[in-house]
């Protein structure tokens, strides 16, 4: 779009005055995101995160160090893969942890969540309806579940809003541990038919880019399936821009390319096909100690199209120091690894650890990944970088 202004001069030699064209042309828009793998709570990060001092939780130390992160980005968006049914608190098979988590997520600036996955259901409608009320009362934008059809109107689709861009954001698991819940409330299932519907409406209203957060794949498999990459194929056909997955637990690959449509038609597209955990209690479990960030650009040009630009990850790797060697509770820190590899202060074994599993990440990704490479840190500029 061009804006064409039009103004006056005077011509002191000539006494004349001349009209002045100024032709300027309309800004691009833009938007960075940041998105998050399972956000999870074991038996041993619950005990660990109770003050007995206090007899508070506090689980903000899982969230300190990658601040600077979230800072530089203008939306974060988490998967919560746990439920906040109220005591007694567990890990699992069945998640229900402190309403504590919640508030100190919020704190640490990750302001959306996707509560799509198989354990949204672990405590029955109960847990399920309180699990929304804290999420709620605490202040997030979130979108996935719902306790009834008001209830999906006002929250889905989940809508990122900055900068003058407004995104667009659903949310599907491909089913509940069980499989059964109550009729009262209403879960998104993968389902094509539900999916194009939810996606045609979405094509005819005014967002600018439209994300779809899976909770789907295999558990512990390190590559994408063929379902998933149908599923992709179909959801960017019908108008998705944004795939991101949560599930298998461990990191599989990413890719940024142009997409071809059945019409013709070519557009930006990115897809994460499973970001791994962001914190858990997998402990030395090899591939599920870490995850991946994921950042994207979203940029809206003056003529409509949409590019994605500046994809990258950022590894992260849980350290888990002991409080005492007499002690079974530890400390847990999700680290930027990229920034921590070097760090001899995390003494010898937790060093070795986390460079197997920045090896392993490092190794799958560069092999795999379609024009997504790493984010590193710079130690003397103090700033992340896309490594070239």
């Amino acid at each position: 779009m061009v804006k064409t202004i039009v103004g006056s001069c005077q011509d002191t030699d000539n006494d004349k005055q001349t009209d002045t064209i100024i032709v300027s042309k309309e800004a691009d828009k833009e938007i960075t995101l940041l998105f998050l793998g399972d956000i999870m709570q074991h038996d041993l990060q619950i005990q660990s995160a109770y003050n007995t001092q206090t007899r508070k939780y506090d689980f903000s130390s899982q969230f300190e160090h990658i601040q600077p992160i979230i800072k530089n980005v203008d939306a974060v968006v988490g998967n919560f893969e746990v439920t906040l049914s109220g005591k007694p608190f567990k890990g699992y098979p069945r998640f229900s942890s402190p309403d504590a988590l919640a508030y100190d997520i919020k704190k640490a600036g990750i302001d959306y969540l996707v509560t799509a996955n198989n354990h949204v259901y672990d405590y029955g409608l109960n847990g399920f309806y309180r699990t929304l009320n804290v999420l709620d009362s605490a202040g997030f934008v979130r979108t996935g579940v719902f306790r009834n059809r008001a209830d999906k109107e006002k929250n889905q689709p989940m809508v990122i809003e900055k900068n003058d861009m407004r995104i667009a954001l659903l949310n599907y698991t491909y089913n509940v541990n069980g499989g059964l819940y109550s009729a009262k409330i209403l879960i998104n299932e993968i389902d094509t038919a539900s999916i194009r519907k939810d996606l045609a409406e979405l094509k005819n209203s005014n967002y600018d880019a439209i994300i779809i957060f899976f909770h789907w794949g295999k558990e512990y498999e390190r590559h994408s399936n063929q379902r998933q990459r149908d599923l992709e194929k179909f959801c960017f056909e019908n108008g998705a821009d944004v795939i991101i997955g949560s599930h298998p637990h461990v990191i599989q690959e990413m890719k940024k390319y142009r997409f071809k449509s059945k019409s013709g038609f070519e557009k930006d597209v990115f897809v994460a096909y499973s970001l791994g955990n962001y914190v858990s209690n997998y402990g030395t479990w090899r591939y599920c100690d870490g995850g991946a960030l994921a950042q994207i650009k979203l940029i809206k040009h003056p003529d409509g199209k949409l590019s994605i630009e500046d994809t990258g990850y950022y590894l992260v790797w849980v350290y888990r120091p002991k409080r005492s060697t007499k002690s079974k509770l530890r400390d847990y820190y999700v680290l930027p690894a990229a920034q921590y590899e070097n760090d001899e202060s995390l003494g010898a074994s937790h060093l070795k650890q986390m460079r197997l599993f920045i090896n392993d990440s490092r190794t799958l990704l560069k092999k795999n990944n379609v024009n997504v490479p790493e984010y590193v840190y710079n130690k003397e500029t103090k700033a992340w970088v896309l490594r070239q």
